[in-house]
């Protein structure tokens, strides 16, 4: 063997730990924020469009890194069974907690 076939992935072990299956729980949540937030019918005052849609686009990826940590955690504590329903329960709590966490924090900017 030489010394390439001997070095670590280059990325976490997959089923180990707090951080189980977090890059897809993250693509997920990503895609997610980004979807939501580029398509929403809300005029938020930027004059223009390209403007308009890359605050769109940070405040969508921001808020997919954000809940997809939240879940992953979650998920990972509360839920190591991988039960469905309590799966989709953690999906909209951590939904709801983190757009709280947002709304509330773009209100007070």
């Amino acid at each position: 063997m030489d010394k390439s076939d001997m070095s670590p992935p280059p990325w976490p072990q997959v089923g180990a730990g707090l951080w189980t299956r977090w890059w897809g729980y993250l693509v997920r949540w990503l895609v997610f924020g980004v979807v939501v937030s580029l398509f929403q019918p809300v005029d938020d005052g930027l004059d223009g469009l390209w403007q308009r849609m890359s605050v769109r686009l940070a405040l969508g990826l921001s808020f997919g890194l954000v809940a997809a940590t939240v879940f992953t955690l979650a998920e990972n504590t509360l839920n190591t069974a991988r039960v469905q329903w309590k799966t989709w329960l953690l999906v909209l709590l951590t939904w709801a907690i983190v757009k709280a966490l947002f709304v509330t924090a773009i209100a007070m900017v």
